[in-house]
Order: C-alpha cells, then structure tokens, then sequence
C-alpha cells in the first residue's frame, strides 16, 4: 500500500561505538534506508569532529576530477585490467598528492617547452620571409595595404641610401616578428600614420600556429617593418607591441641569416626530442592510474558520505560512543538490524550497535515506494509539492489520468503511434540508453520513457474515437453509415425505396427500412425501424461536411466537461479517504460533504443532462399537447391502426386513403408531409378520453409554428375539449434536442421552470430546484460549522487542563504543608505542561496555538476558493476541447496544403516528393515537438491545479536516506 500512502516511519536512535562507527556507516549506506537527522544544527562546519577527514575527501576528489581531465584530454582509455586498492585514507591521499604534484610540473615543463617551440617555429618563418623579401626587388609605394602585394621596394630603398654618408646608412633598420592575422589592416594603418608614410611594411599569411604569449591557436602572419631613423624605431616598436606582435632578431646579411636559421631548426629538432620524452613519461604515469580512478573515485565519495553524516552525530564523552537519531521505514527495520551486525563483527568491536525507537510528535519525512514504471509520475506529482507523511498519493490516479488527458488533446492514430513507438524504443533499449539518465535535454525523456509511452497509447485510442490518422479520416472499422447521391457504385445506398440517386446533394443514413415495411405488399411487418451507426468513433461520412467542426465540437465539448467533473469528483473523494484514514469526523462531515454535494448539484447534474442527451433516440421522441413527452418507435402501423403508436406508411403523402379514411377527418395540421415531400412516415399517437379515444398524428411544426405553442390553443385541455378543431385541440410534434448551455442558465434564471420542449428527464423542473436549493445550503455548512466545533473543541481542551492544573497545585500545598521532597519538586510539572501546550498544541488542523478569527478567516477563504474554483476549474477543462481541435486543424492544413493542394495536384512526382518530405518535417517538428509539448503541459496544469487543489496539503518532505546509490560526483554537501 504505500503506492497509495507513504510508508510508515519510525525515529529510532543508535549507539554506536567510536571503533565500529566508520564501518557500520558504510554497510547503513550499501542499506540505503536511514534519513539521519543533524543532532549538531547548534555548530558550525568548523566545529564538527570529522571535518578534517570531510576536507581529505574534497581535496582527493578535486585531484582526481583534475587527473581524470589529464586522461581525457590525454585520450588515454581504460583497457579493463583491474583497479589497485586504495588502502587506507591517508595512503590514497599521499599517492593522490604526490601524483598531482608531478603532474602539474610536467605540465608546467611542457608548458613552457611548448611556448619555446612556438617562438622558434615563429622564428623559423620569419627568418624564411625575411631572406626572400630582401632579396626581391619591385615597385616602391608609400601607402600601406593588407593584402600579400609589396609595399615598398627594399632595393631601392637600399640605393636610395647608396649616396648618403655612412652614418646616414647605418640610421636604416628593419624590425621582424608575427603578428595576428587580425589585428594586421589596424596595424598596417597606423604604422603609415605615425611613420607619415615614412615606411615599407612587408607581411605574409603562415596560417593558424600556436600563440606562445596565449598558448591559444591564433591565425597569424609574417611582417618586416623598414623604417629610416631612431626615432622611427622607437615608434615602431611600441605599435609592434601594442597589436599584440612579437618580434625576433633578424640580420642584415644573407650568410647570417642562414646561419641563424640553421641554429634556429637545430635547436627545433632537439626542442622536439625533449617535448616528446615529456609527453611519453606523462601518458605512462596516466596510464598506470586509469583503471583506478573511478574506482578510486567511487571509494573517496563514499568516504565523504560517510565522514559528512559522522558529523550529524553528537558524542558522548562519558560512555565513549556517538549517538544519532534518524527516520527509517518500518518495513526496513530487520534490514537496518543486520546492517548493524555486519558494521559491528567488520570492525571488530566488541559491543554491538544500541537501537531504540523513539516516541516523538515530529513530522517524519514522506517516502513512496516507487518502480521504475511509476517514477515518472511521482517526479511530476513532487514537482508541485511533496505530500504530507501518510496523506493520499495523487500519483496512484495519475498514472492513468495523466496520459488519458494527454491524449485526449493530442488524439491523432499516426501521432499517437509515433510517441508510442519512440517511448517503446526508450523501455525497450533502456539499459543500453542509460547514460542518458544525466543529460540535461534528454535525460528528462529518458526518466518519462513509460509516461511517454502511456501518452502514445492514449492519443492512438483517442485518435480511434475521432478517427484520424494524420488528419486524415479512415473506414477501417467499415463503410460510413451515410449514403448520398454521389455514392452510386454503393448498390446498398441505392437500393433504399423513397431515395433520389439523381440528388447529388441528399444524404441518408442506411437503415432497415425495407426490412420494416413490405413495399411489395403494403403491408407492415412489425419490426422497428432502426438507423445503422458507425461501429466504433466518429463516422467518417463527416469528414467533408459542412457540419463536421459542429458535430466534432459537440462530442468534444460535451466530453471534457464530462471528464473534468469525474476527474474533481474523484480529488473529492481523495479528501474522503485522508479523512478516513486521519479519522478526522470534522472535515469528512463538514467540508467533504459540503463539496461533494455542491459539486454534483450543478456540475454533476450537468453531466447527467449530456450523457441523457446522448443516450435519447430522438427521431422517436415526441411532445403531446406541449404537455408531456412521449416516446413513439418507429414501427409501421397495420390497416385497422392496432398497433398504435406507430408510423403512417412511408411516402405515402395523402392521408385520407391511409387507414379507410380513418384520418382523413383530422384536422390539416395533423400532417408532417407538406408541399409534396415525402417522408418515411408521421407518428400516429392514440389518446385515451373519458368519451372514448383519439387518434393524434404527427404535425409540421416548422409550417405551423402555433402547434409549439405552450401558451396558445394546442394544450392538453384544449384536446379534451375538442380535438379536431383547426385552430387548436391536440397537437403532437418532433421534440428536437434542447440546447443544455440554455437549460443551464435557465436552470438558475427561471428556477423550477422548464418548458417541456426544453426538458430531457423527467420532473426536470422539480428536480432542478432540489439541487439549487441543496448546493445553497451546502455554501454555509462549507463555511461555518468546522470553525466553531474546533472552537469547542478547544475550549473543552483547555478546561481538561485547568481542571489538571488545579489538581496538581492542590498537589503541591499538601506537600509544602508535609515539607515532603515531592512537594519541592511539584511545581515543575505545570512548566512542562505549559511547554507541551504551547508547542504541541493541536486542534485537528495543524500544530500550534488555536486561533478562532485565523481559523475562520482560513474556513471562508476555502469556501469562496471552491465555489469560485468549481465553476472556473470545470471552464479550464474546456481545454481538452480547444487544444485537441487545435491539434487536428493544423494536422489538416498540413495535409492539405502541402500534400493535397501543391503535391497531388501538380501531377509531378518529383513535387510530390518535396512536399512529403516538407510534411514530414512539419509533422515532426511542429506537431510532435511543439504540440505535444503544449498538450503536455496542459496536461499538468490541469492535475496541479483542478484535480489536486481539492485534497493534496503538499506540506510535507522527501525522505532522504544515507545511500552509497544516490552520491553525485560531489558526494553530499
């Protein structure tokens, strides 16, 4: 049962030995069944014994998170060869330490070997562009450009120096290095400006290298800067600096240029050697250690774990042992027992764990036992609120309700198979899937795989009941029950007497009719005339009728009010079994039935008026003397009318050789058939009268609107009078369905007051005015009674205590008067009962001292949310409606405007393939992704708000056991 109520929780205390505690947690948490509670909420973090041990813990797992990044970023794989044990705590820790510490200077050392290799490979290029540049001769220019074209004309800047003095020639430098291939145009401009031109800026792409100054991958670029004078220099200098270049020794000659460059790719190759030797000794000690890494890391989280909760404990120093205090499910009790045991015989200790169930009033923590099918559902449930300890778990109903819902917005046969499939996939592939338990997109599909899997299942049902498969109807449940005159190759359809197959637009229903009535003989045959209905969902016939979006409206509306009212009726009744199970007489009587009596006064009977609606034959409905209604079958009358009530012969509009002229004295509104219309038959109705007896048939009343007349000469005492007058006596016409919007309103409008061509039960006036005067009284029994019972309650309370504390000072003067000890001792007592009361007091709605004007303004709050919410709440189901026509529109302007009107109708096959595939696409993304997304989503707002708010408290807290299974990489905080 604790899928319907949480488990049954006990607090118990243990004591445990110092040598047998580090052990006996560890084989608790493999157990997974105790949430401890803090006995040290007094002190800080700093303050507890083991938060050096806790500390050892965060520093190894920082190490091994930062080695387990070496090993990733190293690409080094586990080979399955057998992890080495840790040993001790402090062992591991010194090997953790020691390993980190060589780490970090190997990476250091390759750091800077890399930083090194970067500035020669720099060097190396410039000193290749360098050589070519000053050995190559083109045009001069003064205006700096980005591209790779030259600048400026080293030779005859050279020759331009030929003349000059030798001091004037050694005043001509040049500066080389790289610098970013997009800081390049800035800094070309600049250099013309503050060089005014006086300069020739040569420069090369060398591609993406690595930056020595970022130790980044940069897209960089070979320059040579020449320049006249020092104080050119200078200037040059800090513009090289300031867009971040680096520069590099370039000689003037070409033999020492090569001989630098020849030093520079020696010492290259041996740069390489060392870096080689580096990275090959690093990747031998990280493969030493990756076997045990998780495995290490798995053993130093369960170490925090353990070390955290240690901290929960209080120590006695007199008996040498820890005490704690912790939450632990009944049912568990021998599993904790025998943790115990092995924590004790493990360690070695000579004294065994001390267990004791405490007696308290605290709350304990709320634990449902959930599987894997329905821990989807629990997670949707608890994201509203945990429930109160042993309160009713809205889960139970939900595992169905949810996905019904769902699918009754998102009803389609392809879409809900698709789902269906998808969330087949994920339950059946779940162990291989398993890892995406923890990422963050798909993990939250993953846990809802049988919850989604459910929504398909529903939304396939529900696309049957309104029989579309992509928007699309079908007849695989058989043809439709309507026939027109366009289906002529239907020889069923065209065989019906009385039909025109030359009328295009009639339609029909395929019925019995031939059956019903012998045309060969003119005679009945005594059987009913019966109309064919579609076997299951709804008659494809309407899928491209005018009236389609009205009739599937209908249905839809009509049954999500239906499903709302059962769906609050039943959080109702889950107010019941709380109270039930609590025992709380109070609420049961004075707010459950109040609210279950408010609620199926209006709401209920609403649903009886649609489900009557639905279940009524009204082609055989009719209303006598806008009296009383009355049901005629459809069953052809014989000769001498000795069947009655019955059906004139079908298409037969000359009544007066009907019956050897039996009717023919009837008065002319007594007729259905007007204007040379035939129909299937009038109903003929025989009316008992103290003289004798009357035949009534069937009028026109859509001809002769007086005949409907509740006010006018067609009544029951008019027809008594004289039946066979023109303008009044008896009358008898087709009741048509009222509209129950209407019947609604007038229900409080006109109380007591229904026309009978506006009712669908019986005694529907007098019944209508019981229920408004029953969901009257029940407003103020919701409202008043519970406040001032526990009023009373607590009044009686506090008079059993005075009367206890009278007894106990009359106590306490006899013993002052004997000088007795006890006496001394007496005035305790009180104190304690002062303290008991002010903390512990209860008044059957929550703890803490009662206050009447709280409780009262509680009460009416509650009242007015619940009247207000059963009239919003079952308006806020009407979203079963909007969003399921919603989800078959758009269904079917995809289909329709992709597919039928651009595909199929341009008769190229290439076309009909693109648009398909663009479909598909839309179908996928739009209708699979977003409308399901909001289907679901509607979904949870209507348990959140209109099934739960009328019995779920979710004032309680998750219970949180000790357990090795639920450490995140962190381990606890």
């Amino acid at each position: 049962m604790s899928q319907f109520r949480s488990e049954e929780m006990a607090l118990i205390q243990l004591f445990i030995q110092n040598d047998a505690a580090h052990d006996t947690l560890h084989e608790l948490g493999e157990v997974g069944a105790l949430q401890f509670k803090d006995m040290n909420s007094d002190k800080s973090a700093f303050q507890r014994l083991f938060v050096q041990d806790v500390r050892k813990c965060d520093d190894m797992l920082r190490i091994l998170r930062f080695t387990d990044e070496m090993l990733t970023k190293e690409k080094i794989k586990s080979k399955q060869r057998g992890a080495t044990q840790p040993g001790s705590l402090q062992e591991l820790h010194d090997r953790l330490s020691d390993l980190e510490k060589e780490m970090k200077e190997h990476n250091s050392s390759s750091s800077l070997l890399m930083k090194q290799k970067s500035e020669l490979d720099e060097h190396q290029f410039v000193l290749k562009k360098a050589s070519q540049w000053m050995s190559h001769k083109g045009s001069i220019g003064a205006a700096p450009t980005v591209g790779g074209d030259d600048t400026g004309d080293m030779a005859g800047l050279m020759d331009d120096a030929e003349g000059q003095s030798k001091q004037g020639r050694k005043m001509l430098g040049h500066i080389a290095g790289c610098i970013p291939f997009a800081n390049l145009k800035d800094f070309a401009l600049t250099l013309f400006r503050a060089t005014r031109g006086n300069m020739l800026l040569k420069h090369e792409e060398i591609g993406v290298i690595l930056d020595p100054s970022k130790s980044e991958m940069v897209q960089k670029s070979v320059f040579i800067v020449f320049f006249s004078g020092e104080r050119s220099k200078v200037k040059v200098d800090k513009i090289v600096d300031s867009y971040g270049g680096t520069k590099y020794a370039l000689p003037d000659s070409s033999q020492e240029q090569q001989a630098l460059l020849s030093s520079v790719d020696e010492r290259l190759r041996d740069l390489k050697i060392v870096i080689d030797k580096t990275d090959d000794y690093r990747r031998g000690k990280l493969e030493q250690v990756v076997e045990s890494v998780p495995f290490w890391t798995t053993h130093v989280q369960k170490e925090k774990a353990v070390y955290h909760t240690l901290n929960k404990f209080n120590y006695d120093v007199t008996h040498k042992c820890l005490i704690a205090e912790a939450w632990a499910p009944t049912a568990e009790m021998d599993q904790i027992r025998e943790a115990l045991r092995r924590g004790t015989a493990k360690s070695g200790a000579s004294v065994q764990t001390v267990v004791n169930i405490v007696e308290t009033r605290e709350t304990p923590p709320t634990f449902f036992r959930n599987t894997k099918y329905t821990k989807g559902t629990q997670a949707i449930v608890d994201a509203y609120g945990m429930a109160k300890y042993q309160e009713f778990n809205p889960a139970v109903f939900s595992v169905i309700t949810f996905p019904f819902l769902f699918g009754v917005m998102f009803g389609d046969i392809g879409h809900g198979i698709m789902m269906a499939l998808g969330g087949l996939l994920l339950c059946v592939y779940e162990g291989k899937l398993a890892f995406l338990e923890k990422d963050e997109m798909f993990g939250t599909l993953y846990k809802g795989r049988y919850n989604i899997f459910l929504m398909g299942i529903f939304a396939t049902y529900s696309g049957f009941i309104y029989n579309e498969v992509f928007a699309v109807p079908s007849e695989m449940f058989g043809k439709t029950s309507w026939c027109s005159g366009e289906m002529t190759d239907d020889q069923e359809c065209m065989m019906y007497t009385g039909t025109s197959p030359a009328n295009m637009t009639q339609k029909w229903l395929r019925n019995n009719i031939n059956k019903a009535w012998d045309f060969s003989t003119g005679t009945t045959t005594y059987e009913e005339v019966t109309w064919e209905v579609y076997p299951f969902g709804t008659d494809p016939g309407f899928a491209h009728t005018a009236n389609k979006l009205n009739s599937v409206n209908s249905f839809k509306m009509k049954f999500a009010i239906i499903a709302g009212v059962v769906q609050m009726a039943a959080g109702v009744c889950c107010k019941l079994m709380n109270t039930l199970y609590f025992k709380d007489t109070i609420t049961m009587y004075f707010v459950f039935g109040p609210e279950i009596v408010f609620l199926n006064s209006i709401f209920g009977y609403l649903c009886i008026l649609i489900m009557s609606k639905w279940t009524t034959n009204w082609d055989t409905t009719y209303i006598l003397n806008n009296y009383e209604v009355v049901s005629i079958p459809q069953v052809y009358c014989d000769a001498d009318l000795t069947n009655t009530p019955c059906w004139t012969p079908p298409f037969f509009d000359d009544r007066d050789v009907l019956f050897h002229g039996v009717l023919s004295r009837l008065p002319k509104h007594m007729w259905c058939m007007k204007d040379g219309v035939k129909t299937a038959g009038c109903a003929v109705y025989k009316l008992a009268k103290s003289s004798g007896f009357t035949y009534i048939v069937e009028g026109n009343v859509f001809d002769n609107k007086r005949i409907a007349d509740p006010l006018g000469n067609f009544t029951k005492a008019e027809c008594m009078m004289d039946p066979y007058r023109d303008d009044g006596g008896c009358s008898l016409w087709k009741q048509s369905p009222p509209s129950l919007l209407d019947s609604l309103i007038k229900m409080f409008m006109e109380i007591g007051s229904v026309p009978v061509a506006n009712q669908v039960i019986p005694g529907q006036g007098g019944l209508q005015m019981f229920l408004i005067f029953i969901a009257f009284v029940s407003v103020p029994t919701l409202l008043l009674p519970k406040p001032y019972l526990l009023k009373k309650i607590h009044l009686e309370k506090k008079a059993k205590e005075a009367e206890e504390a009278r007894l106990l000072h009359g106590d306490e003067e006899l013993g002052h008067a004997g000088g007795s000890e006890a006496g001394e001792a007496a005035p305790e007592a009180p104190a304690a009962a002062k303290k008991e009361e002010a903390g512990g007091g209860d008044h059957g709605h929550g703890h803490g001292e009662f206050n009447f004007e709280e409780e009262m303004v509680h009460q009416m709050i509650h009242t007015i949310e619940y009247v207000l919410g059963c009239i919003s709440n079952t308006a806020s189901y009407l979203r079963l409606w909007a969003l399921s026509l919603a989800h078959a529109q758009l269904s079917e302007v995809f289909w329709e405007k992709t597919v039928i009107e651009i595909g199929v109708e341009s008769k190229d096959s290439s076309m009909i393939f693109v648009c398909i595939t663009a479909w598909a696409c839309f179908t996928v993304g739009v209708l699979m992704g977003m409308e399901s997304l909001s289907a679901f989503l509607h979904a949870l707002r209507l348990h959140w708000v209109e099934f739960m708010n009328k019995f779920f408290d979710g004032s309680g807290y998750k219970f949180a056991p000790f357990s090795f299974d639920t450490l995140g990489d962190e381990g606890p905080e």
